[in-house]
């Protein structure tokens, strides 16, 4: 009788200067049969917190979010992978609920789990935000990498299913770090999204319209409302945000008309 072959799990994660908060992410996850990390040249104490919990550290410079996660499955050496980033972290019922889909009869060829998220000291349970179902579970030979400048991330050939345990997601502990990502990101897709556009100009009522209705589809169709100040304040910062990709969008556009 031949011996059983145990699946064994490759958590995966890229960092850049995550010093603050990548710990409880690795506490989370040093249960994994591996934990590949890939560092873009950190000058803070990142690579020698990884060290503590894995020897699977190698370094690239930044090349965008999508050339770092596809060299993280490069890297990876199993045949099942977790997606994992530095401010999030893994519960114990998800923990037992991927051993026992990676061992089990007939798994599918990826899975999502629900992201539970903490915003400004409290956890967001409506706006849009929870569940916010990602695939983060899946195996290695049926990974696609979805490559976009900003919401990059795997999906796979072949059938998928949802899992209940949380994954938790420590996001913003400030408005400033909101406004510093918003403004990043914005800049980061703004060529996607005008080739998106296909020519099409941006006009007022895009920076005017589009915002407003962002805000009440979180706020109101999505029961914002229920998650407190923190609810506005999240629907208010991804009105902003619709509205500062748009202007960035129509300056990029009167810029190259001027060219």
């Amino acid at each position: 009788m031949k011996d059983l072959i145990v699946p064994q799990l490759s958590i995966i994660m890229i960092v850049l200067n995550e010093e603050q908060r990548i710990e409880r992410a690795l506490k989370s996850a040093q249960w994994a049969d591996e934990i590949v990390i890939i560092d873009a040249f950190s000058n803070d104490a990142t690579v020698e917190i990884c060290r503590r919990y894995t020897r699977n550290i190698v370094q690239y410079p930044w090349q965008g979010f999508s050339v770092q996660r596809q060299h993280s499955l490069q890297h990876a050496q199993h045949d099942w992978i977790f997606s994992l980033d530095a401010d999030e972290e893994i519960s114990e019922a998800l923990r037992v609920e991927i051993l026992s889909v990676i061992r089990g009869h007939a798994p599918k060829a990826g899975y999502r789990v629900p992201r539970k998220t903490r915003y400004l000291n409290r956890w967001i349970e409506h706006s849009g935000w929870y569940p916010d179902y990602q695939l983060r579970l899946f195996q290695k030979t049926k990974a696609i990498l979805q490559a976009r400048s900003v919401h990059e991330g795997f999906a796979v050939d072949g059938q998928t299913a949802d899992l209940s345990g949380v994954l938790y997601h420590y996001s913003y502990d400030s408005l400033a770090e909101h406004m510093e990502k918003i403004n990043r990101y914005t800049s980061l897709e703004v060529p996607e999204k005008l080739q998106q556009l296909g020519g099409k100009r941006i006009r007022w009522h895009h920076l005017l319209f589009n915002p407003l209705s962002r805000f009440w589809r979180m706020f109101i169709s999505r029961r914002g409302y229920k998650d407190g100040f923190q609810g506005f304040l999240l629907a208010a910062m991804a009105s902003l945000y619709t509205q500062m990709l748009y202007a960035k969008m129509w300056e990029m556009q009167r810029q190259e008309s001027r060219a």
